[in-house]
């Protein structure tokens, strides 16, 4: 279960502080100078996740699965969700298996697990979701529930895929990725008909989409 977009010490964090345009691009990507691409990410990224992928974006994916673990190991029995947590440590614990963006496409169920340090364990209902190819690429949508999210995917590595799209409320216009409600995440494989996407918001506070089909 290891994050494969990192393969890249992280002292290139510290010393790289770049400005990138907000501007939502149509096609649901927010474009990555092709300079500062080359210079910032490792040779070894791929490349349609590189032009589009923003360096605090990368930080995060690359922390993902220890900001997981850390929230995760700050709720108490006195915590919200105590009972949950012994659940969410086996779902995050689950073997990966090898997935592609066209793995992926056609309907299926999601729920919402949120973590915060400060608060506990919040679990949500299904709702429906799908994958489904949009421009040559593979774009997933929550289509029901009030919080959704929705963004393509890439291949990350052979066992993850990184999704990078944003978040919206019930039928408001959805949101591109590089906008101001931007998300990143990184989905892994855990059966033959079960995911998870990681969302890494901050070292405290995560949220993960457990998806079922």
């Amino acid at each position: 279960m290891k994050t494969t977009i990192l393969l890249a010490a992280m002292t290139m964090m510290t010393s790289s502080i770049v400005a990138f345009p907000q501007e939502p691009a149509l096609n649901g990507s927010c474009a990555v100078p092709e300079d500062v691409a080359e210079s910032f990410f490792p040779e070894s990224i791929d490349s349609g996740l590189k032009s589009v992928l923003l360096p605090v974006d990368y930080g995060r994916m690359v922390n993902c699965r220890e900001w997981v673990s850390d929230a995760l190991a700050t709720v108490t029995p006195d915590s919200d969700g105590y009972d949950e947590k012994s659940g969410v440590e086996k779902l995050l614990n689950e073997k990966t298996y090898p997935v592609t963006p066209a793995d992926m496409v056609g309907s299926w169920r999601v729920r919402s697990i949120q973590i915060d340090a400060r608060d506990g364990i919040f679990s949500y209902p299904y709702f429906r979701c799908r994958f489904r190819n949009v421009d040559g690429k593979v774009f997933f949508e929550k289509t029901t529930g009030s919080q959704r999210k929705s963004g393509f995917v890439y291949q990350n590595g052979p066992e993850s895929l990184a999704f990078l799209g944003g978040w919206s409320v019930n039928d408001e216009p959805q949101t591109s990725y590089g906008a101001e409600n931007s998300v990143a995440g990184v989905l892994y494989k855990i059966g033959t008909r079960r995911a998870i996407i990681l969302f890494p918001t901050s070292a405290d506070r995560v949220e993960i989409y457990e998806l079922i089909k």
